[in-house]
């Protein structure tokens, strides 16, 4: 900084002090309060006149849920309630007539002419009915573009208390703006005549009851829909999506009383399956890129496997295998373009020969994940090594518990993969369980006790360790005994790959 610029700092800092932010343009300003929640940004208006009317001229987008209305404090308790799956504890310290009261005020000071988008999230009650209803009639008056409704249930409400989505009200318009609508815990049930959902790009429902006229029809009454998502819904019907040439992402998850699914669906891109007794009947997905699959009862992977082989561009493959992993069978059709595997194993047991067959089906494979939380196995475990698999570069094993059949496969897999240029074993990881209203992920603890390293393990005495810097028992106990079983194990294995244990 040349002596100028530091004369004109001293000058400046020894002189009168000037306001530098009031000499923003309001439209700065505002950008700036729009950063803050609505309550942080409304308690701006007392800074001084100027500032009285900054904050109700927020940008086009109202998201008015807990934190946004109550304050910034409230944000880190929901998203503390959030990473365990549930925030109805939160529903006992939270005031709806207050919340109610407070978006209304909210609204009737919005000065806007435009609404982009419009978020409520609350613990909603059907005696607020009336009051959502004019909170979603001033939204789709607004012209908004997307419309989301977290409806959440509080700890003392009935399971029933869902709200009808006001169909009603689109209805009056001449046309709708609409083109982003996402549900939570709503009844949905539109006349058949209804057409106002024909600019619907994206609909995600999520624990909402649906009517099964209306899933007939929704992809004639949504002809522009790209993603649809059906996450714990009430449907007692079949699921037939399509035909369609818009939609690029589907997610049926968790809907247990769901009929068969046909999907025709020339451009879906992205499919996300979670399948308790339901069936993929049919599936016309040519350009099919990337495929998650959870399944939990006896026939399904081999059935959906063998329907994947009609996709030829299919590259990225998640299978979460939760009750029985059927025998894949040798002669198992090739996935010609698959590149990444996740393989989650969360069941009682594993053969380790329908692991290798997938292997054989994907002769392009170049990265493989497993994750297992099994027992036991079943099957044999020794000298499957029976083929080389030439493009697989890149292998990790999560949630490893030192089972001495997770040893086996480490070494089977080091002697398959003959261009392998890292293995990690790791204790912990995390794995993936679907799209869902609250978290996606679900982190893995160290299992490993002495001896898993054994096949035939003799009792160990308890060495007695206590927790090290919060460190669990389990864990301490791998970084003590089961990474050097593991790595004594795997020494010899023939091998250009590095491999790291952590």
């Amino acid at each position: 900084m040349d002596d100028q610029s530091q004369r004109g700092i001293i000058s400046t800092a020894e002189g009168e002090s000037k306001d530098w932010i009031n000499e923003l343009p309001d439209c700065i300003l505002s950008s700036i309060l729009s950063l803050l929640t609505i309550k942080d940004a409304a308690e701006t208006s007392f800074v001084s006149r100027q500032w009285r009317n900054l904050w109700k001229t927020r940008p086009p987008n109202l998201e008015l849920d807990i934190p946004n209305i109550f304050g910034s404090l409230y944000a880190p308790l929901v998203e503390w309630d959030r990473s365990i799956y549930s925030v109805a504890s939160l529903s006992l310290q939270f005031d709806r007539q207050c919340y109610i009261k407070r978006v209304n005020e909210v609204l009737e000071l919005y000065s806007g002419n435009k609404l982009d988008s419009f978020k409520v999230a609350f613990f909603f009650n059907r005696e607020f009915t009336e009051d959502l209803d004019k909170w979603v009639r001033f939204a789709i008056t607004k012209g908004a573009q997307k419309l989301d409704l977290q409806l959440l249930r509080g700890a003392l409400d009935p399971h029933d208390n869902f709200y009808v989505f006001p169909h009603w009200i689109l209805a009056d318009l001449n046309s709708s703006t609409l083109k982003h609508l996402s549900l939570h815990r709503c009844v949905l049930k539109p006349p058949t005549d209804f057409d106002r959902f024909i600019q619907l790009e994206t609909l995600s429902l999520n624990d909402v009851v649906v009517d099964p006229d209306f899933l007939a029809r929704l992809f004639s009454a949504c002809v522009l829909l790209e993603s649809f998502t059906l996450n714990t819904c009430n449907v007692r019907s079949n699921l037939i999506i399509g035909p369609s040439l818009h939609l690029h992402d589907l997610k049926v998850l968790t809907c247990y009383r769901l009929g068969r699914i046909e999907i025709d669906a020339v451009n879906l891109s992205s499919l996300e399956y979670d399948g308790y007794n339901t069936e993929i009947s049919f599936m016309r997905t040519p350009r099919l890129v990337r495929c998650f699959f959870k399944g939990w009862s006896i026939g399904p992977v081999p059935h959906v496997l063998t329907l994947l082989t009609s996709c030829p561009e299919l590259s990225t493959l998640h299978l979460q295998i939760r009750n029985n992993f059927e025998h894949i069978p040798q002669t198992f059709p090739t996935l010609k373009n698959l590149k990444q595997v996740k393989l989650d194993l969360l069941m009682l047991d594993f053969e380790l020969g329908s692991v290798l067959n997938i292997l054989k089906a994907a002769p392009l494979l170049e990265e493989l994940i497993i994750t297992t939380r099994a027992a036991d196995y079943h099957g044999e475990m020794r000298n499957l090594s029976t083929f080389s698999h030439n493009h697989l570069r890149k292998i990790k094993m999560q949630g490893f518990q030192g089972m001495w059949f997770e040893i086996e496969l480490a070494i089977c897999l080091l002697k398959i993969a003959t261009k392998l240029e890292v293995m990690v074993i790791d204790p912990l990881g995390s794995y993936y369980v679907g799209d869902r209203t609250w978290g996606t992920w679900v982190k893995m603890t160290c299992c490993y006790q002495d001896g898993n390293e054994d096949e035939n393990p003799e009792e160990y005495d308890d060495p007695g360790d206590e927790n090290v810097d919060n460190v669990p028992y389990e864990l301490l106990r791998w970084q003590k005994r089961g990474r050097a079983a593991v790595q004594e194990r795997l020494k010899d294995v023939k091998t250009d790959a590095q491999v790291i244990i952590l």
